[in-house]
């Protein structure tokens, strides 16, 4: 792979903010509580990802080696 775990991890929680604060941001319904829920969201979808891309990885090189 390319990117690491991390990296694509954080790629996906950045997208995944950028693209729900720019839907509230359009439809003019920024608020503090939002914004608030917004950086919540991206911390735990970098969390859950980058668990998930680890065990992934993990497996890949697991699945290399019996090769």
């Amino acid at each position: 792979m390319n990117f690491s775990y991390r990296e694509l991890a954080l790629l996906l929680a950045t997208m995944v903010f950028i693209v729900s604060f720019v839907a509230k941001f359009l439809i003019y319904d920024v608020k503090l509580t939002y914004i608030a829920r917004d950086i919540i969201m991206f911390l735990s979808v970098y969390l859950i990802a980058k668990n998930l891309f680890f065990m992934i990885d993990k497996l890949i090189i697991n699945y290399r080696k019996i090769m």
